[in-house]
């Protein structure tokens, strides 16, 4: 049940993305507490299993998933912001414990549920009447497509 590692991305993730929904912020506190937690899990995880690579492997595939955020945020601005990219960071670190497989998984999760998040939400704006109108959240998105493509690879 490897899938258990996850746990600590999985509940910081669910609380900023509720938050980003709600007021259009991602905690950078909270990023910090999930991201040292899943640290401490993945190495917990790497002692059980005697193997340190997986650490390693995680922090190197959060850290180029955290880049490419970084890099779609600055391509065009105002679409992600830089909680996204912490956010990538955070849930990367979890997805990355399961290697490139769940890595290539979890990108293509995030494009096609990005795309359906983005019509749905626009479609259905339930904040029409705030400042927030027509912003769209991503952090629930990043969070629930690692979750999805960390499962789908742990479980095969």
């Amino acid at each position: 049940m490897p899938y258990l590692a996850l746990l600590p991305s999985l509940i910081c993730g669910l609380a900023v993305g509720v938050e980003d929904v709600r007021c259009r912020r991602v905690p950078r506190a909270w990023i910090a507490a999930g991201g040292l937690a899943q640290l401490v899990a993945n190495v917990t995880y790497g002692l059980i299993i005697n193997s340190l690579f997986v650490v390693v492997q995680s922090l190197l595939f959060a850290v180029i998933a955290a880049v490419l955020q970084c890099l779609l945020a600055l391509a065009k601005p105002g679409a992600l912001g830089f909680g996204d990219v912490t956010c990538t960071l955070m849930t990367g670190l979890g997805v990355g414990l399961f290697g490139l497989p769940a890595m290539v998984v979890w990108w293509l999760l995030m494009g096609l549920l990005g795309l359906a998040w983005m019509a749905l939400w626009i479609r259905f704006d339930p904040q029409s009447d705030t400042p927030y109108a027509g912003k769209v959240p991503f952090a629930p998105v990043i969070v629930v497509a690692g979750l999805l493509a960390a499962m789908a690879v742990a479980l095969l």
